[in-house]
């Protein structure tokens, strides 16, 4: 059963409280042996977006996590979004780079 929650009206139940996202849907993709979570998230606006537990950081970047626009009409634009995300930088071929950690995912 799916419920529908006034996230801007969750938001202003107090004053410390900055946003809300609601966890609309979780995917685990398997990138060449690698466990990878995606969180599809939805915010007040109602837009959704993605979060994703790790990145790709090649032998030659320095920047961890993508800079790609993260904003999406729908759900599963949003999870195409974070696929393309998650092996924008993937190269199997790669000597020297690896998984980061994004610290800030909740499992």
């Amino acid at each position: 059963m799916r419920l529908d929650v006034n996230l801007l009206e969750l938001e202003k139940l107090h004053a410390d409280i900055e946003a809300i996202h609601e966890i609309v849907l979780t995917l685990k993709a398997s990138i060449d042996g690698k466990d990878v979570g995606i969180h599809i998230l939805k915010n007040s606006a109602g837009s959704y977006f993605y979060e994703l537990s790790h990145a790709y950081r090649g032998a030659d970047r320095t920047d961890r996590f993508s800079s790609m626009e993260n904003r999406y009409a729908s759900v599963e634009e949003a999870a195409k979004g974070a696929l393309q995300s998650a092996t924008l930088y993937y190269r199997s071929t790669d000597e020297g780079g690896a998984w980061q950690k994004n610290e800030s995912y909740v499992q």
